[in-house]
């Protein structure tokens, strides 16, 4: 194997292969655009390799042994053990439209018992939930449109938009109360309390866009301390007709951009994850990250803060939130 950093030197013009990886491309359907492109995209790499590697001929000849070659390859590339898994998932993808492929391959379990690599396990990540800013900016201007009679439409408004500037669980910010909103307004923190997952209290810096969104609903409380449940409600049934109501509308409001942020792969099929309250906590986890590394810190110093707002306190869970977007 080559010892060489870097890109792979290619020979001029198109080789065998990669005239039978761009056909079997160029005629398959299967899967969304996006998948085919990304899957396409890491096959491309690894044809490349097996061209300057291995001068193969036909990819009917595609073997175990090539795969391990890659995953050490990209290994010594210094490439995340998560990007190879994926790399794997387009290239077994690629094999299954080879119709006179000679050889199985095997699955990645295989693979590392059998041969000596070793593919380090990564948190679950199932994919990228977090919505794009023009799918966050269209929601909240259909649902200003609408606020004047729909009263669902200004709770939900701003429900979306505490969670996506806040960072907060849909039920913690469903269980704001009056107490809350007014020590946050005098020491500029937000205190998340028993209303917590696990009852864990923490702090949160308060956003200028969800202060404004606290005081106008404390302005038109009477005698009810609570910003979003009525006296005779229960929080859980208030959440449950907020989750009812996203789900109503968040197909009109999806984009491409959208859809292929979301979009993941398990057992070589595609799902693309809907908009969610709790993508919103991505997207602010993902926007929180990178306003802390363009000040200059680490990942794992920004990565402690960040886990601390959303009430982690493990930096591992951060690479969930982020999927890919700091790659």
């Amino acid at each position: 194997m080559s010892k060489c950093k870097g890109e792979v030197i290619m020979p001029k013009g198109n080789t065998p292969i990669m005239n039978q990886f761009e056909k079997l491309f160029r005629h398959t359907r299967a899967n969304s655009y996006a998948t085919r492109a990304r899957y396409k995209n890491s096959c491309k790499t690894f044809i490349e390799f097996l061209d300057k590697e291995f001068q193969m001929k036909n990819l009917a000849n595609l073997q175990d042994k090539h795969l391990v070659a890659y995953i050490k390859y990209r290994k010594e590339e210094g490439i995340a053990s998560k990007t190879i898994k994926n790399d794997l998932g387009a290239i077994r993808y690629m094999h299954d439209m080879i119709h006179n492929a000679k050889y199985l391959i095997s699955d990645n379990q295989t693979l590392q018992k059998e041969n000596d690599v070793t593919l380090e396990s990564t948190p679950a990540v199932k994919g990228d939930r977090g919505w794009t800013e023009e799918e966050f900016t269209s929601m909240c201007s259909f649902l200003n449109s609408k606020t004047e009679s729909h009263k669902l439409a200004q709770d939900l408004h701003d429900i979306i938009v505490l969670c996506r500037t806040m960072g907060f669980r849909i039920t913690e910010a469903v269980a704001m109360r009056r107490a809350q909103v007014r020590q946050a307004s005098r020491n500029g923190q937000y205190q998340v309390q028993s209303e917590a997952k696990n009852g864990k209290w923490r702090k949160v810096p308060l956003s200028p866009v969800a202060h404004q969104v606290m005081l106008r609903r404390v302005a038109k409380l009477d005698s009810t301390d609570r910003l979003f449940v009525g006296e005779n409600e229960k929080t859980h049934e208030v959440v449950l007709r907020f989750e009812n109501a996203l789900a109503a509308l968040r197909d009109r409001m999806v984009t491409d951009e959208g859809r292929e942020k979301r979009t993941w792969t398990k057992e070589e099929m595609s799902i693309v994850n809907p908009l969610t309250f709790h993508g919103l906590r991505y997207s602010y986890v993902q926007e929180r990250m990178k306003d802390e590394m363009d000040k200059g810190y680490s990942w794992e110093i920004a990565a402690g803060k960040v886990t601390q707002e959303v009430g982690h306190n493990r930096t591992d869970v951060i690479k969930v939130y982020l999927a890919d977007s700091l790659d």
